[in-house]
């Protein structure tokens, strides 16, 4: 399981999958709103972005004004809702570093160091052309977390919620 995402052990599927959680939880919910389409809309946009992006910075900016996000929520851009990352490979010297959960809940996630170390060109093949696989991995979450949905709500923007998805990176 990558960054709460189960189903799966394409890490970058989990990814994109991380980064439409993202965006979708920051919604402006007053104007992009639940209705029998919205997956539908939600899963054009991701193609369509994705085909039109060179990077995955590039694709968050072009698909928050489709989602009515004005900003990235770190509530849910963090490596689940509660940060158990412990073992983080390094993509370049492939040394295995530890982090501790304690530093992890310091500070916010901004998903700039998921970003940094993803593989952006297969990220975006995956968000372009396995849509459905990315938006089903969304829906999933949703669904498992529904049960803890007044909790994960009731929480400010710096709260700390006990439920907890470890994440494998």
């Amino acid at each position: 399981m990558f960054y709460g995402f189960e189903g799966t052990r394409d890490e970058h599927a989990c990814t994109g999958a991380l980064v439409v959680y993202g965006l979708y939880r920051s919604r402006d919910v007053k104007r992009f709103k639940v209705t029998p389409d919205m997956w539908g809309i939600i899963s054009r946009a991701v193609s369509g972005c994705a085909f039109r992006s060179i990077d995955l910075w590039q694709f968050v900016e072009k698909m928050k004004p489709k989602l009515h996000v004005s900003e990235l929520n770190p509530k849910w851009t963090r490596v689940g809702i509660n940060p158990t990352v412990s073992m983080v490979v390094n993509r370049e010297t492939g040394e295995v570093l530890e982090r501790g959960k304690a530093h992890s809940e310091q500070r916010r996630q901004f998903l700039t160091e998921i970003l940094e170390t993803a593989d952006h060109e297969a990220v975006l093949a995956v968000l372009a052309k396995k849509t459905s696989l990315v938006i089903a991995l969304v829906r999933d979450r949703l669904e498992r977390e529904k049960p803890y949905e007044a909790e994960l709500t009731k929480a400010g923007e710096d709260g700390v919620v006990d439920v907890e998805f470890e994440a494998t990176v």
